[in-house]
């Protein structure tokens, strides 16, 4: 624990400031951001795939995705159809390019190239829209949601080495216990009661609502987690990636987020 909690360092030394610094700026600075973050995790989970002798097309998938982190750039100023046509516009597209590329396996490369959108960037993009809404709304959620997430991850990790023994679901994930489960949700649950009752949050939430948002992060947020691990585990690797020393890859840092920012948006929707 002591050598990988030096090998992590850097990154959180660096890292943690330079989030909160573009949580704060908002605008076009946090959404090349998120975009970078998805473009590098993207790659990523199109790699893990290539393992299994898929081969996505991860320029049109990096493309589509950046197309997507432009419709959450435009919320809430676009209209639908234009979101619709424009993704259908790059699925025939696509469609058309595995025509003329005499590839093995035509449909499972088309649809890994897509769910790598969908799972990546149509999900984790949804970060870009909720800061907006924040940006138009006066609150805080964007910054709330992610220091909920990174106190639920690191209770999770610390009382799962020191006490978890009895495993959550080990054929997935054989490290993630369910103490560490339970105590990642306890985490969720006081950060999010903690920045409500001080007015960090800058939105008023009620007993109902604080539960709420702990269920988001403190349950779907770790199971964001086991679904990277499902994937890791079916292409044999242990990381998604070497970029962050010691934290593994990009997707490693921000599988969490997956499932969780696009939940947080749909909460927000009915505030």
């Amino acid at each position: 624990m002591v050598s990988t909690f030096w090998t992590r360092l850097p990154i959180i030394l660096l890292g943690i400031p330079t989030i909160i610094y573009l949580l704060i700026e908002g605008g076009i600075i946090f959404a090349a951001f998120v975009a970078l973050v998805i473009f590098l995790s993207l790659l990523e989970y199109y790699n893990m795939k290539k393992s299994s002798g898929v081969k996505p097309n991860a320029i049109l998938g990096i493309l589509m995705a950046l197309f997507v982190c432009f419709l959450y750039i435009q919320y809430p100023h676009i209209h639908p159809t234009n979101i619709l046509a424009g993704i259908l516009l790059l699925v025939v597209l696509l469609l058309l390019i595995e025509i003329f590329a005499a590839k093995p396996n035509p449909f499972e490369n088309i649809s890994v190239t897509i769910s790598g959108v969908v799972y990546v960037a149509v999900l984790l993009g949804t970060m870009i829209a909720v800061r907006n809404w924040d940006e138009l709304n006066g609150t805080r959620f964007t910054m709330s949601m992610i220091f909920s997430v990174w106190i639920c991850d690191s209770a999770s990790y610390i009382f799962g080495i020191l006490w978890g023994k009895k495993k959550l679901i080990e054929r997935i994930s054989p490290k993630k216990t369910v103490v560490g489960f339970v105590c990642g949700i306890i985490g969720a649950f006081a950060s999010f009661y903690v920045m409500n009752m001080i007015g960090f949050i800058q939105y008023v939430l009620s007993p109902l609502q604080v539960l709420i948002l702990t269920f988001i992060v403190g349950v779907c947020g770790q199971l964001g987690d086991f679904v990277e691990s499902m994937l890791k585990r079916d292409a044999g690797i242990k990381d998604s990636g070497k970029l962050l020393l010691g934290h593994g890859g990009v997707l490693d840092r921000f599988d969490s987020l997956i499932l969780t920012s696009p939940l947080v948006l749909i909460f927000i929707f009915y505030l």
